[in-house]
């Protein structure tokens, strides 16, 4: 009896002690719950979503871990992706900052992400690394001899037989490959001009070898020149071939620029706002710091981390290009990417019998049309044709492309052929028709043409691509002296402007700049992009920086 008494006391003892345990676990769990629904996911009121570029993803983490101590603890989601991807995830993951490795990535945010510049420190660079020409030894020499300078580094590409070759990442998918391409075209774009520049570029597309893993763009054979940031060559210095050379560029530092670029959410959220001025203080505590450094970059004073043999990298001296802007960034991309020369286009060719006194050029091939510009050799008619051709296998499958000449009567043009979807039945139409491109007496029918044409692009719309008219004219008829005609010109082009399907006008005169300064002024209420063509390679440049988007001031 007792034992069984003491059995029972036993077993009403361990019922209250586990009932007691039950409840102070349950307790415990209520704590918790009510303490992590108050203070957000990891414990924490304040989440921030980052989306950052690979080699700024420790910096991002070590600036976040010094806001994680406290009640108003701040929880940062790093989330790493590079070049036009991180596009997408900014609206995946509904970031509330992007930290790209360079400024001129913000021309793929989404419309209307991005805070403004100046709130909350938008476009505030938080650190930077120079980009390097690494080579051997005797192409170091040449690029040297050509004053060490990015231009000189383009010469040579653009040089046929120099055995100068480039190697670079992909520009679509990191900064370096983007900055690197672009400083190759800048030099060009700023010493000769936007066309000039475009032309340069797709020659040196054909002596280029992209990396497109995310390895760096290292040199592996003579002649080759590899296109490196400064935070990917400390690292391995020691292991890097002792005859190697490093030109940094004496006419411009080409910089990746690792910019802060708040979501425009973000900054009208306080809670968010208040974390993003925190997590910007971040950036220059020691721990950030730290991990700036031990990631090869340079914080915003522009000193270069301490790594050994760092000494072999010249340090830079030249002022930095210009932050690339939307349209040079669309001018690499579609060298690199057939898909970003789609294109809605017409070609409209107006070119004369009738000359101004000139004769051609000596070498010149007999032929009907217009004399060639100063400097030509091959007749106006046929560089247009050749134009038009290689313009047209620079197009990709899927674009739309139509071909008008000028001529005499009405309705003082003809379609050579109606703008039509491009595939490889279309193309070699298009080129039967280019074939028939001809000169005709001098006369009216230029601007009628133009009207005509804007329409019909209009009404054939299409929002993926660019919708543009090119027009090719030798100004024999004086059209452009017309003012009365000009301006009349510029009234129907406005009467058929629509916001919501902007087409693009552009208009080469061939070989006369009177005449191109006077349609560039009386223009300009259109935003008609004119200039003139002094030699082939101007046409040469014109048609291949059409399809990167249309031409610009």
């Amino acid at each position: 009896m007792g034992k069984h008494q003491t059995g029972i006391v036993g077993s009403l003892l361990r019922g209250l002690v586990l009932l007691l345990a039950v409840g102070l676990l349950g307790g415990a769990g209520w704590y918790v719950l009510r303490n992590n629904t108050a203070n957000g996911a990891g414990g924490c009121p304040t989440t921030l979503r980052v989306v950052t570029a690979s080699s700024f993803t420790t910096v991002v983490s070590a600036a976040g871990r010094t806001l994680r101590a406290g009640d108003n603890c701040v929880l940062v989601d790093t989330i790493t992706t590079d070049g036009r991807p991180a596009a997408g995830q900014l609206t995946q993951s509904r970031a509330d900052l992007w930290i790209p490795d360079d400024a001129a990535w913000d021309v793929v945010a989404p419309p209307q992400f991005l805070a403004k510049k100046d709130t909350l420190n938008a476009y505030a660079t938080l650190a930077t690394s120079p980009i390097y020409m690494v080579t051997d030894p005797a192409t170091g020499d040449r690029i040297n001899a050509g004053g060490g300078s990015w231009l000189a580094l383009s010469g040579l590409l653009n040089t046929k037989g120099s055995g100068v070759r480039m190697v670079v990442r992909n520009p679509a998918m990191s900064g370096d490959g983007m900055v690197a391409a672009g400083a190759v075209g800048e030099a060009v774009w700023l010493e000769k001009g936007m066309d000039a520049s475009s032309l340069v570029l797709t020659n040196v597309l054909g002596v280029t070898r992209t990396v497109n893993h995310e390895l760096a763009a290292v040199p592996e054979t003579p002649g080759e020149v590899g296109l490196i940031p400064e935070y990917a060559l400390l690292a391995t210095l020691r292991l890097a071939k002792s005859d190697r050379r490093y030109i940094v560029g004496s006419d411009h530092t080409a910089l990746l620029r690792y910019t802060w670029l708040p979501s425009a959410a973000a900054a009208a959220d306080p809670k968010k706002a208040a974390a993003l001025r925190r997590l910007f203080a971040a950036f220059t505590s020691p721990e950030a710091s730290r991990a700036i450094a031990e990631a090869g970059l340079r914080a915003p004073d522009n000193l270069r981390p301490i790594f050994d043999g760092a000494n072999v990298l010249p340090e830079p001296t030249a002022k930095p290009f210009e932050v690339l802007q939307p349209h040079h960034v669309q001018h690499i991309f579609a060298t690199w990417d057939p898909e970003d020369r789609r294109s809605n286009l017409l070609i409209i060719v107006d070119l004369t019998t009738t000359g101004a006194g000139a004769t051609p050029t000596t070498g010149a091939t007999p032929t009907t049309g217009a004399s060639p510009p100063p400097g030509n050799k091959v007749p106006p008619i046929d560089v247009l044709r050749e134009g038009c051709i290689a313009l047209g296998g620079l197009m990709p499958v899927g674009s739309r492309l139509g071909l008008w000449e000028v001529n005499p009567g009405t309705p003082g043009y003809r379609k050579l052929m109606p703008t039509d979807r491009l595939d490889d039945t279309s193309r070699a139409a298009f080129g039967k028709q280019v074939g028939k491109l001809a000169a005709h007496k001098a006369g009216p029918g230029l601007f009628d043409a133009i009207v005509a044409g804007y329409q019909s692009v209009r009404d054939d719309y299409h929002d993926d691509m660019f919708n543009q008219v090119l027009v090719f004219t030798d100004d024999q008829n004086r059209d452009s002296a017309n003012t009365q005609a000009v301006n009349d010109l510029v009234r129907r082009l406005t009467g058929l402007q629509d916001p919501a399907k902007p087409v693009k006008v552009s208009v080469v005169v061939l070989g006369k700049k009177e005449s191109a300064d006077r349609l560039k002024d009386a223009l300009k209420p259109v935003d008609a992009y004119v200039d003139n063509a002094l030699q082939t390679s101007d046409v040469q440049a014109a048609f291949i920086h059409v399809v990167a988007g249309g031409l610009h001031e």
